[in-house]
């Protein structure tokens, strides 16, 4: 057989390989980043939406302890309607919260936390107390409330959710 009949063809080097489409092992990594990155930002907004009731949780606990040490009820009234000013202030700061007293700092106090019972007259009395040196109140009952009420706080509703 003649050398020139015969189909040779020179030799060819295979194309590059390309970067696409990926192997199905890129593509299961790429899966498992983005669920680790979407749950790192669920955690973050978790941990941001609640941290204030975290802190005013803490802070119960300090006036609690101090109320051990030296059970003055007016001072423990002053104190705990002060942190409830302050969280309620935080939740809700551009609502007019800082205005609000009497029935509608009652309302307000009530709409932080809907799932305490028996808010309004602990809270009620425990408003005017910080400002009664002389008024009584049953201490035990106030710091069971105000416990409950701490534990339990929510982002306040607006309207359209």
């Amino acid at each position: 057989m003649d050398p020139q009949d015969i189909p040779l063809r020179d030799i060819h080097i295979p194309n590059p390989v390309s970067w696409w489409p990926l192997a199905p092992g890129w593509w299961a990594l790429f899966v498992v980043v983005m669920i680790v990155i979407a749950l790192a930002g669920a955690y973050v907004w978790w941990r941001k939406r609640h941290c204030i009731r975290r802190a005013a949780i803490r802070e119960f606990i300090l006036i609690e302890k101090h109320f051990a040490e030296h059970l003055d009820t007016h001072r423990l009234a002053r104190e705990l309607s002060q942190l409830a000013r302050r969280t309620a202030l935080a939740y809700t700061p551009t609502s007019g919260t800082a205005a609000l007293i009497g029935p509608d700092w009652i309302a307000h106090l009530e709409s932080l936390n809907e799932a305490a019972h028996n808010t309004a007259s602990v809270m009620e009395s425990l408003a005017l107390a910080a400002y009664r040196p002389d008024a009584s109140f049953d201490a035990d009952v106030v710091l069971d409330t105000c416990r409950e009420w701490f534990s339990n706080l929510h982002e306040p509703r607006t309207v359209g959710q």
